[in-house]
């Protein structure tokens, strides 16, 4: 699978990222992270979720098959339908949002406009909990990695630049990929997001998505200099890509 759909690259400049965009495109992907921790035999009930849930926790569902998404409970037409696997092959998952229980779930889209919900058939997803969660300060330029509420993991990085910002927001963890060639603009590893850029609609083939991952250019952390991506020393993004499972929350602050 091609990293093309990641929306930022590693160089000083838009070219420059744009050239090393490119030049990655036909790398492949050699390691798909698995998703969190499936629940087994039923779902939690909301009640039993909600009583050990911190700010860190959220509720994730992964697709059974290619998953339609419809604007309300009830609809008989999907306004969209969602391939069973992302570009990059890893499982299609989504955050829930609310109660949980019944017929329907409403979740999170990664999709454009950054923030757009929908709703899926309960019985079209397996639930599991994410017991995490990713804290980004932009203005800081710091990222953050907490696991039952408990910070585990610190680093400076880098952000988008003034023309191509970093969207703020709350958002989900779509991907979790090693690359072929670890020294490349995105470093050994890379995690894609629910994010997409609210200046970039097209990148290379992509949709403009948001990532966090590694670099080729050390000097370029604690910069705002990328097309919206959040880069993050090597060794840091290592060690998320051996942490992070899919639909972990990404809160993004100004």
């Amino acid at each position: 699978m091609a990293l093309a759909a990641v929306s930022c690259g590693g160089g000083h400049s838009q070219g420059a990222d744009a050239a090393a965009t490119a030049g990655v495109a036909a790398q492949t992907v050699t390691d798909v992270a698995p998703i969190g921790q499936p629940v087994i035999d039923t779902r939690p009930t909301w009640e039993g979720f909600a009583a050990t849930r911190t700010a860190s926790v959220g509720l994730a569902a992964y697709a059974i098959d290619d998953l339609d998404i419809f604007a309300n409970p009830g609809a008989t037409e999907p306004i969209m339908t969602l391939d069973r696997t992302t570009i990059l092959g890893t499982v299609t998952v989504l955050g829930v949002i609310g109660d949980p229980t019944g017929e329907w779930l409403e979740v999170m889209l990664p999709t454009r406009p950054n923030g757009s919900t929908g709703w899926v058939r309960a019985a079209d997803v397996a639930l599991y909990v994410a017991d995490s969660q990713v804290v980004v300060d932009l203005s800081d330029r710091r990222l953050s990695y907490y696991v039952d509420g408990v910070e585990v993991l610190a680093t400076e990085i880098g952000v988008g630049s003034v023309h191509n910002p970093t969207p703020t927001g709350m958002f989900f963890v779509t991907d979790s990929v090693t690359l072929t060639d670890p020294y490349s603009p995105w470093g050994p590893h890379a995690l894609g997001l629910s994010a997409r850029s609210e200046t970039i609609t097209e990148f290379n083939g992509g949709d403009g998505i948001i990532g966090i991952h590694g670099t080729n250019n050390p000097s370029s952390i604690g910069a705002n200099i990328s097309l919206g991506c959040l880069r993050l020393p090597n060794e840091m993004i290592t060690a998320l890509h051996d942490m992070v499972p899919i639909g972990t929350r990404v809160e993004i602050n100004a």
